[in-house]
């Protein structure tokens, strides 16, 4: 389970990167235990969990530079619109972005002009179930649960679903270079999911 963006310049995605990336979900759906020799120390599942933290945080607060700078120039954000585990290449997404398309967003969510986020949606974000599945030594998966509050106007939703990160250890720091965010109703229709999951 290598990082799907390796070798890769960053915005680019090849039919090989979204195999790897298919093979590396199903991995994840079909895994059980986690073998003991794959077992983090306390160490990297403390950094690997205050990361995450941290996310939610930034995104709570609407920090969007900050949060953006948590992920490597190679990353991908990705929601697809299925609760099953399907081909990319064949699928639609809610949202498959690359950096570029990230640095994009928060700048049209910054400009005051995002008429979807008119007000702006307010969040709180819970995480729990954290598995962290040691890699090697500079790239770790991560499988939790999320449940997401929203507040825009004086409409209230709830979201939830489970999320899989690949972080990568640069410059001794974890970065997000892969978000996938499983909504538990991703095939029903959504209602605004222009601010930031």
């Amino acid at each position: 389970m290598n990082s799907p963006t390796q070798n890769l310049p960053a915005g680019y995605f090849d039919l090989e990167y979204y195999e790897r990336l298919w093979r590396m979900v199903r991995e994840w759906r079909d895994m059980g235990e986690i073998p003991p020799g794959k077992i983090p120390s306390p160490e990297i599942t403390g950094q690997v969990t205050r990361l995450l933290n941290l996310e939610a945080r930034l995104l709570d607060q609407r920090r969007l530079k900050e949060w953006l700078a948590l992920f490597a120039r190679d990353c991908a954000y990705w929601i697809p619109s299925d609760v099953t585990v399907r081909d990319p290449r064949s699928t639609a997404s809610w949202e498959f972005n690359d950096r570029r398309r990230l640095e994009e967003r928060i700048e049209r969510l910054e400009s005051g002009r995002a008429w979807s986020q008119i007000p702006a949606t307010r969040t709180v974000h819970y995480i729990s179930n954290i598995e962290i599945m040691s890699v090697d030594d500079v790239t770790v998966h991560v499988l939790c649960n999320f449940q997401i509050q929203t507040l825009r106007g004086k409409d209230t939703s709830p979201r939830c679903g489970w999320c899989g990160y690949v972080l990568r250890r640069e410059e001794n720091r974890w970065r997000i270079v892969l978000k996938r965010i499983n909504l538990f109703d991703a095939d029903l229709m959504q209602s605004n999911l222009s601010f930031t999951l």
